[in-house]
C-alpha cells in the first residue's frame, strides 16, 4: 500500500513497539548437521564419556549400548566425537517444521512402494486368469464367506452363445447348465461341447450310475429275502432252541 488508511492514525503511537519489525542479522536459517562426526580417538581420554569414550557428552546422556564393567578400552569400542553446533534462530525458524528436511530421504519410501507394486504384479501373474469370486459357502457350522474360483477360461465361448436361436437348447443361468446339445446338426468332429447329458452318459459317470443302481437293487433283494413271519428263540449262548 502506498499510503496508510485513514483509520490507522499513522501520526500517533501504534502497536509496532510490541514486535521486532526489523530482522536481526545474527539470525540464521541453517540447520544442524545430524550424524556428523569430527574426530575418532584411538584410546580413552581423560574426561570422556565412561560408556562410549566420546568427549562431546557424558555417561548420563549417552545413547550408545551400555558397556560392560571391567571391559578393556580399544579403538573399536570408542565412539567418535559428534559435531556440536549452536544456531541463533528467529521466531519463524524455531517453529519451522520442515527446517533441516532432506528431500533425498524420501527416495527410500519410493523404493519400498515400487517393490510392493512389483510383488503384486507377480501375484497377479500366478492366478492364471482365473476370476476370483467372493460368495457364500455352506459349512457344517453354518454359512460362512469363502473364496472360490470360476474355472471357466475367459477366452472360451460361453454355452449360451453357441446358438442364439430362441428354440435351441435351454440354458439354466442359475446352475449354468445346458443339458441338450446346442448344435445338434453340426459336425461332431468340430464340436467341443455337446451338452451336459453327454458327460452324464459317458466315461466314469456312467459307471458310477450303474454302481448306484446295483447298490439299490441289492438293498431291495436283502429286504425281500429277510422278511419272514417265523419266530426263532435263542439261548444265552446264541444257539437256536425253537423255530428254525
Amino acid at each position: 500500500m502506498s499510503s496508510a488508511p485513514w483509520y490507522l492514525n499513522a501520526e500517533r503511537p501504534s502497536l509496532k513497539h510490541q514486535r521486532k519489525w526489523k530482522s536481526d542479522p545474527n539470525y540464521t536459517k541453517s540447520w544442524y548437521d545430524r550424524g556428523a562426526k569430527i574426530f575418532q580417538a584411538e584410546k580413552y581420554r581423560k574426561g570422556a564419556c565412561e560408556n562410549c569414550g566420546a568427549m562431546t557428552h557424558d555417561a548420563r546422556s549417552c545413547m550408545e549400548r551400555p558397556r560392560k564393567k571391567g571391559a578393556k578400552w580399544t579403538n573399536m569400542h570408542i565412539a567418535p566425537d559428534e559435531k556440536i553446533e549452536t544456531f541463533e534462530l528467529d521466531y519463524d525458524g524455531k517453529r519451522d517444521r520442515w527446517n533441516g528436511y532432506d528431500a533425498s530421504t524420501y527416495a527410500r519410501v519410493i523404493e519400498r512402494y515400487e517393490a510392493r507394486v512389483d510383488e503384486a504384479k507377480v501375484d497377479e501373474s500366478k492366478q492364471m486368469d482365473f476370476a476370483k469370486v467372493e460368495k457364500r459357502v455352506r459349512t457344517t457350522g453354518g454359512g460362512s464367506t469363502g473364496t472360490v474360483r470360476n474355472l471357466r477360461i475367459r477366452e472360451d465361448t460361453a454355452k449360451y452363445l453357441l446358438n442364439l436361436d430362441v428354440n435351441s437348447a435351454y440354458y439354466d443361468p442359475k446352475t449354468r447348465s445346458m443339458r441338450e446339445d446346442p448344435l445338434p446338426d453340426a459336425d461332431p468332429n468340430e464340436k467341443f461341447y455337446e451338452g451336459d447329458n453327454q458327460y452324464r452318459m459317458s466315461g466314469q459317470a456312467l459307471e458310477f450310475k450303474q454302481l448306484n443302481i446295483h447298490a439299490w437293487e441289492a438293498f431291495d433283494k436283502e429286504l425281500l429275502l429277510g422278511q419272514s413271519e417265523r419266530q426263532v428263540e435263542y439261548d444265552r449262548a446264541g444257539r437256536v432252541i425253537k423255530g428254525m
